[in-house]
């Protein structure tokens, strides 16, 4: 181990307290060594092209696990569009409502996992420390599920008094989520469990599990609407069984495998209900960089709705096509925080550094792509969903507005990975907080109803609020201490691994 200061680095995430893992012995060191931070082995930095492959491949994987959460959603909307427009609106609403109230916490929450499970991957000697982490989350987020439960049983009521909704949809919403309440624990479960195996370096079994359970979901919605005739409630409640059976598929896979029991050492009551400071540090501001962005997109499609039929029509595409290109830098910048973690817990500060560079770059070369095919095809992609000329004509219009922030929403992802990799979600959620609701919504308000250049307008305002996102981000991590980002991790994994042999059993 490098012999520095401890106590000079002022570390964000420190761990106060854990106990039992490892018990010392009388041929226990005093101070551990770890064998990624070793002097002699000096830090190396991987070349563009072996950092680039890395990260294409590992990320192909983690897109397809995005992509194939996001079709538990189009199919229940496909299912119950058949029985009538109050269902298929319903439906779509729940599926908002849902992402407002509920996967945004979870996925925000969960980026402090990014942080604290990658840097102890490789820093810490006993790996059992990321169970503890995991256990602590799971905890966390149990808690914050008890609010979440209270306002979707009250679903309806919020839609009628509060978004003024009309009452027939607000009550079959209402219905939606009372029976999508039944699997939203597995859900997000199923995200911490995946962070786990992602920040050890297994990104495939998540979506081994997505591919056997997502013919089984739709399997399963066509079977309890149609054929047991359980009409609207069919829908969610297939959701629900295979968010569940997702879920189960994932633990029960590492079980039999093996795979990710490595940084698994059981279950401990003791340590998982204390020291939850380092965890609530970043998952606040994690929840409001999360929330701030997606919020802002969902009220997008509801400003949408004020504007008529074909705007809200071809607003709904409009942000189908866009959820498929977002999760492409979405995906990588999943995997760069996974990355620029691990750099840094071995205490290698260049490459950190040069992950960061490599994925910057890539997503780049990402953008480029998103935004021809979108420019090429854009006459085209409306007729994917609908046979109706001018809504074709109105997504053929404002697709250019959305490919222009393609290269934004790439470097905004893969950003906020690094940023997440390193632990300073704080700066990213007032990066987020101030570039939409001090920019985006007061320009596209404007540009939308004033202006009159109604859903180009409301596009207009995202495309500002993301460049400055993304221009935010990059200042960001352009002005990261790389060398004393990398001692913080270091040092803040020694200390509770010295505090996990010290303490009494």
């Amino acid at each position: 181990m490098s012999d520095l200061p401890i106590n000079n680095v002022d570390d964000e995430t420190a761990s106060s307290s854990s106990s039992t893992i490892t018990i010392p012995t009388e041929r226990t060191a005093l101070l551990y060594k770890h064998s990624n931070a070793s002097e002699s082995d000096g830090p190396s930095c991987p070349s563009f092209g072996q950092e680039t492959r890395w990260l294409c491949v590992n990320s192909l994987p983690i897109i397809a696990t995005y992509l194939l959460q996001n079709s538990f959603q189009l199919t229940s909307i496909f299912v119950l569009g058949r029985l009538g427009p109050v269902e298929l609106g319903a439906a779509a609403l729940g599926g908002m409502f849902a992402t407002f109230t509920a996967w945004s916490l979870a996925f925000g929450a969960t980026t402090a996992l990014d942080t604290l499970l990658s840097q102890a991957w490789t820093a810490a000697c006993d790996k059992t420390l990321l169970g503890i982490h995991l256990q602590r989350a799971l905890v966390i987020l149990a808690l914050l599920f008890i609010p979440i439960a209270a306002v979707w049983l009250n679903t309806t009521p919020i839609l009628v008094h509060l978004l003024h909704q009309e009452y027939e949809v607000a009550y079959f919403t209402g219905i939606f989520m009372r029976y999508l309440l039944i699997g939203a624990p597995a859900y997000i479960a199923f995200e911490a469990v995946k962070k786990f195996l992602q920040a050890q370096g297994i990104m495939q079994v998540s979506t081994y599990c997505l591919l056997v359970t997502t013919p089984i979901n739709m399997v399963l919605n066509y079977l309890f609407v149609d054929t047991l005739a359980l009409g609207f409630i069919g829908a969610p409640l297939a959701t629900s069984c295979s968010y569940w059976l997702m879920l189960a598929l994932l633990i029960g896979y590492m079980v039999v495998s093996g795979q990710g029991m490595a940084g698994w050492g059981g279950w401990h009551w003791k340590e998982c209900l204390s020291d939850w400071q380092p965890f609530l540090r970043l998952a606040f501001p994690g929840i409001l960089m999360v929330m701030s962005e997606w919020c802002a997109f969902e009220a997008a499609s509801l400003a949408a709705s004020y504007l008529g039929t074909v705007d809200l029509a071809a607003q709904s595409i409009i942000m189908t096509i866009s959820t498929c290109t977002y999760t492409l830098p979405y995906g990588l910048g999943v995997v760069v925080a996974n990355r620029v973690g691990h750099a840094l817990g071995e205490v290698n500060p260049l490459k950190a550094r040069c992950t960061a560079n490599s994925a910057v770059w890539f997503a780049i070369l990402l953008a480029t792509v998103n935004c021809t095919v979108l420019v090429v095809f854009r006459h085209r992609l409306g007729a994917l969903f609908t046979h109706d000329t001018d809504i074709i004509a109105m997504v053929a219009k404002v697709i250019p507005i959305m490919a222009c922030f393609q290269l934004a929403d790439a470097l905004a992802s893969v950003s906020g990975g690094i940023i997440r990799g390193i632990g300073k979600q704080r700066l990213a959620a007032t990066v987020n907080l101030v570039a939409y609701y001090l920019l985006a919504f007061p320009i596209g308000y404007y540009l939308t109803f004033p202006g009159h250049l109604g859903l180009s307008g409301l596009w207009l305002g995202l495309c500002i609020g993301l460049w400055t996102v993304a221009i935010g981000q990059l200042l960001c991590c352009k002005w990261v201490d790389w060398h004393h980002e990398a001692l913080k991790a270091h040092h803040r994994i020694q200390r509770e691994e010295q505090i996990l042999c010290y303490l009494p059993e």
